[in-house]
């Protein structure tokens, strides 16, 4: 009869490498990612759903955020590209916190180790409710991996469905490059007069957007903070 030690080692082994393996995955998938835009651009009308299907598939794999955001934002536009974007990671996110809840449980936290902050607070996310997953969503970490880390955690799907959309602050930044920069092309091999102004309030755009999450992170860890200090009296 196998030891209940002896099990849990075996499945926590299981769970690490099933999440190494997800991470090579994703690093090796970044590098032809970048077709994607193409591909997506040739698809005309169906191009919006085929983003929200590809980041559903290709999330879970770890693959870098910023991908799928630039890739919106140059192919779809930044209003399109946004709601695109966020519906296809808030849908891969529910998918991947529940396969996680289920199968993985805290065996999947060890790989937090060398991120103190964010393993306490995830730690913390079962107890805090809605709003403590809405202050860790708000931070500019890889979406999946932190689904990974929110269902081992026990976190349950309940607070995921309002907590989730504090996702969308460090969404917007990567798919306004994406726009902006597929628009100052667009306008340089026109031969636009203007672009070089047009590109300019462009990019004091971008800074102000990335400014704003900058601020949003800083403050969203400023709550978790307090919110977890305030949590751990109580318990």
């Amino acid at each position: 009869m196998t030891s209940p030690v002896r099990s849990s080692r075996v499945r926590w082994a299981v769970g690490a490498g099933v999440l190494a393996l997800l991470a090579w995955q994703g690093h090796h998938v970044a590098h032809w990612l970048p077709e994607l835009e193409q591909g997506i651009a040739r698809l005309g009308a169906w191009g919006a759903p085929a983003l929200v299907l590809a980041i559903v598939l290709l999330g879970p794999l770890l693959v870098p955020d910023s991908i799928f955001g630039v890739t919106a934002g140059a192919t779809l536009g930044l209003a399109t590209g946004t709601a695109c974007y966020f519906a296809g990671a808030y849908l891969m996110c529910l998918a991947v916190q529940a396969v996680s809840w289920r199968w993985l449980h805290g065996r999947v936290l060890p790989l937090l180790a060398g991120h103190p902050r964010i393993l306490a607070a995830v730690q913390a996310a079962p107890r805090g409710g809605a709003r403590f997953t809405f202050l860790i969503r708000l931070l500019p970490v890889n979406q999946a991996m932190l689904s990974y880390a929110l269902g081992a955690a026990g976190v349950p799907l309940r607070f995921a469905l309002l907590g989730n959309l504090g996702m969308f602050t460090h969404m917007l930044p990567t798919v306004y490059f994406g726009a902006a920069a597929a628009h100052v092309t667009r306008m340089a091999g026109q031969g636009h007069r203007e672009w070089e102004i047009e590109g300019i309030l462009l990019m004091l755009g971008l800074a102000a957007c990335v400014l704003f999450s900058l601020q949003v992170t800083r403050r969203a860890w400023a709550a978790i903070g307090a919110e977890g200090d305030a949590t751990s009296t109580t318990h």
